[in-house]
């Protein structure tokens, strides 16, 4: 080969192949360090969403548990000042009035409790409410991230099915040898 000339000399066909899988490799270790780097940057935002999540409906949960606790305090008070039996009915009619809509305000506001309390401890088909809405919000606040994750995901998805169907065909192809 003339050291002037700066071009590959040729391979055969052999050694075209190493070379390919070679820069395959490369590629795929270059991807694993790329992913791994989105995989942390995804982790890490979802884990920061999921604890905004948590420390938001452990807020709600606290302000409507005072609210429940005032409403019920409201109700017994009411209660107390129920009108005698010697009381005008338009007397008697404005506090049932009165009472009755302080019940149905104490029974709206321990729903929202429920319903947050739900939120933050329930589970989701396969992950905690909380996460699902952690997630929601990243998407919707970081959708190139979330892209990149979803890319990820699936090139790592169909990479293992392909290595799986390899080892299927060379275990295939090891029986059909053997005598």
């Amino acid at each position: 080969m003339d050291p002037l000339n700066k071009t590959k000399p040729p391979l055969d066909d052999a050694g075209q192949g190493l070379e390919a899988q070679a820069q395959a490799l490369a590629a795929e270790q270059a991807a694993l360090l790329e992913g791994g780097s989105v995989q942390a940057r995804y982790n890490q935002a979802l884990g920061e969403y999921v604890e905004q999540k948590a420390d938001q409906c452990a807020a709600l949960e606290q302000r409507l548990e005072g609210m429940v606790e005032r409403q019920q305090a409201q109700l017994q008070q009411s209660l107390a000042q129920r009108p005698g039996f010697i009381a005008l009915p338009s007397t008697r009619a404005a506090w049932e009035q009165a009472s009755q809509r302080c019940q149905a305000r104490l029974q709206q506001l321990q729903l929202r409790l429920e319903r947050v309390q739900d939120l933050h401890h329930g589970m989701g088909l396969y992950t905690p409410l909380i996460e699902e809405l952690a997630v929601r919000k990243l998407r919707a606040e970081q959708p190139e991230l979330a892209e990149q994750w979803s890319l990820q995901r699936q090139a790592e998805r169909v990479l293992s099915e392909a290595q799986r169907r390899s080892q299927a065909q060379e275990l295939g192809r090891s029986r059909t040898s053997s005598p």
